[in-house]
C-alpha cells in the first residue's frame, strides 16, 4: 500500500476490521490537535480526510472537542451567560437547559448532534404538553448556546439553526377605554396603592419598575421621575435589578395627577412607618409592605385583577395597563417616537404595533359614520 506524503493524514486498519484516520487541525486557542475519522473502508475514511483537509484549507472552524451537550451547556452557563447577562436571562436559560435539553440530548457528543437530534427534542417537548411559546424559548435557549460554540471555534456550524420553529399565537392585547380607565382609578382611589395604579397607566411603567421605585427617583421640584432600576423575583429572592434595556433608563414628566398620587402616597407611608416600630424596613421604596419591604410582584398582579373586578372592568394583564398607556396616547394623536422615549421601547417598532390597533379603530369609526350616513 502506497505511503501516503506529508499533510496528507493518516490511514489504518484497526484490530476490528474497521478503518481509522487522523489529520492535524488548528486548534482554537493556538496550536494543533489531531482529529479522527472512521469507516468501514479505506475509500470511506479516505473521502473523510480529503473533506476534512479541504474544511481546513478554506479556514472553516473544526470541532474538536469531546465534551457531551449537557458539559458545554453547563459551561457555557456559568461561563457566559452568568457572567455576561441578566440574573433573570441566566434564570431563563438554566431552567430551559436542566429542565428540558440535558434529559433529552444531554448525553450525546456535541460534535455529533445532529438537526434530526433537535426536532426530535422539539417534537417530545411538544408532545408532553409544553406550550408553543415555551418550545420556542427552548429552541432560542439552544440556539444561542450553540452559537457561542461556533463563534469560539468549538463546533463548525450550528445545527439548533437548522430546525424551524412555528411561531407561537401572538397575544392579542387589550387596552382599556377612556372609561374603563377612568373607572379603574375611581374604584382603587382609596387602596393604598392607588398611586402604583397610576403610575403604572399614566406613564405606561412596567410592573418591575413601578415596585422598583425609590423616593430618591422622585424629583417633586422638578416634577420628574427617573426609572433606574427593575424589581424582580430571581432565585426565590427579590432584588433590585438594573432595567430591562439601556433605553428603559429614563426620566419621564410627572403629570399633576401622578404628582398629586405620589404626594397622598407618601403622606400614607409616613402613617405607617411609626405603626410598624422596630419592624419597619427601610429600604426606600415607595410601593412596600406595610413594613416597608418590598413588595412582591406576583402579589401587586393578584391585587390588580381583585381591583378590576371591584371596579367591573374586563380581567386584563397588569402589563396591559402599559398597554393602555401606549394606546391612549397614540389615539391623541402623540407622536410614536416621543410614546416610545416615555414608555422606554426598546425599538419604535414596538411602538408602532400599538400604533396599528389606534389606526384601525380609527378608521373603523370613519366607516362607521359612513355607514351611518348612507344606511336607510
Amino acid at each position: 500500500m502506497p505511503k501516503r506524503a506529508n499533510d496528507e493524514g493518516s490511514i489504518w486498519r484497526r484490530k476490528d476490521g474497521r478503518w481509522s484516520g487522523a489529520y492535524f487541525v488548528p486548534k482554537p486557542g493556538g496550536g494543533r490537535q489531531r482529529k479522527y475519522v472512521y469507516g468501514r473502508s479505506r475509500d470511506e475514511v479516505n473521502r473523510k480526510l480529503v473533506e476534512l483537509m479541504a474544511q481546513v484549507h478554506r479556514g472553516v472552524p473544526v470541532a474538536t472537542t469531546t465534551d457531551t451537550v449537557s458539559t458545554y451547556l453547563e459551561q457555557w452557563l456559568t461561563e457566559v451567560v452568568k457572567q455576561r447577562l441578566r440574573p433573570k436571562t441566566y434564570e431563563g436559560y438554566a431552567n430551559n437547559v436542566r429542565k428540558h435539553i440535558v434529559p433529552r440530548i444531554g448525553r450525546k457528543k456535541l460534535h455529533r448532534l445532529a438537526a434530526r437530534d433537535v426536532r426530535l427534542m422539539l417534537d417530545d417537548l411538544r408532545a408532553s404538553g409544553l406550550s408553543q411559546r415555551s418550545v420556542r424559548y427552548v429552541h432560542a435557549t439552544l440556539r444561542t448556546a450553540l452559537e457561542h460554540a461556533v463563534r469560539e471555534e468549538v463546533l463548525a456550524r450550528n445545527v439548533a439553526r437548522l430546525v424551524r420553529v412555528a411561531m407561537p399565537e401572538r397575544h392579542e392585547q387589550r387596552a382599556l377605554t377612556v372609561d374603563e380607565a377612568k373607572r379603574l382609578l375611581k374604584t382603587s382611589r382609596d387602596d393604598r396603592l392607588f398611586a402604583a395604579y397610576v403610575l403604572t397607566l399614566v406613564l405606561g411603567l412596567r410592573r418591575g419598575e413601578t415596585l422598583g421605585l425609590r423616593w430618591t427617583d422622585v424629583d417633586f421640584d422638578r416634577q420628574v421621575l427617573h426609572v433606574r432600576q427593575n424589581l424582580q423575583r430571581v432565585d426565590r429572592q427579590l432584588q433590585l435589578l438594573p432595567p430591562k434595556t439601556p433605553r428603559s433608563r429614563r426620566a419621564v414628566p410627572l403629570p399633576p395627577i401622578c404628582v398629586q398620587a405620589l404626594l397622598d402616597h407618601q403622606r400614607q407611608q409616613a402613617g405607617e412607618r411609626p405603626e410598624a416600630r422596630e419592624y419597619w424596613h427601610d429600604t426606600g421604596l415607595v410601593f412596600a409592605t406595610t413594613i416597608g419591604t418590598p413588595i412582591d410582584p406576583r402579589n401587586f398582579t393578584r391585587l390588580f385583577h381583585e381591583m378590576c373586578a371591584s371596579a367591573g372592568v374586563p380581567p386584563i394583564r397588569l402589563h396591559d395597563l402599559r398597554h393602555t398607556c401606549v394606546s391612549l396616547l397614540l389615539a391623541l394623536g402623540v407622536h410614536p417616537r416621543v410614546v416610545m422615549e416615555i414608555v422606554g421601547h426598546a425599538a419604535l417598532e414596538m411602538t408602532m404595533n400599538v400604533y396599528g390597533h389606534v389606526v384601525l379603530d380609527a378608521q373603523r369609526e370613519a366607516l362607521t359614520q359612513l355607514n351611518d350616513l348612507l344606511d336607510e
